[in-house]
């Protein structure tokens, strides 16, 4: 793992969180969810919490479809973009959010306890 991470560069692994999760912020915000992460890039690590609606339901849906998320009270839906994770892959997930609350597929997972 070390020598993955070194190959890569610690410098280039944060220049591409960072963009990475700008992405999301940026994607979130245009969908009108509240963020509840540090918009100042240098006040944030390598995660957003976006605070959709029904979060901890489509949070559950998200890992039904195997996107791998976590959700947090009071935070929503944790989107972490690891270096490896192509832009296609975030802007994949916030699709899959918007099409979850469009066509109420979060609903199966309403009233179940929160473990994700």
């Amino acid at each position: 793992g070390l020598s993955i991470l070194n190959k890569a560069g610690i410098g280039a692994i944060r220049e591409k969180s960072m963009r990475m999760t700008a992405r999301f912020f940026a994607a979130a915000k245009a969908h009108g969810w509240r963020v509840n992460t540090p918009e100042n890039p240098a006040e944030r690590a390598g995660t957003v919490s976006v605070d959709c609606p029904h979060a901890s339901e489509v949070c559950r849906e998200l890992l039904s479809r195997e996107i791998l998320v976590d959700y947090r009270p009071k935070a929503g839906v944790r989107l972490s973009p690891h270096f490896y994770n192509r832009e296609e892959e975030c802007d994949f997930a916030i699709a899959q959010i918007a099409e979850i609350l469009a066509s109420r597929a979060w609903e199966k997972h309403a009233g179940a306890l929160s473990s994700a």
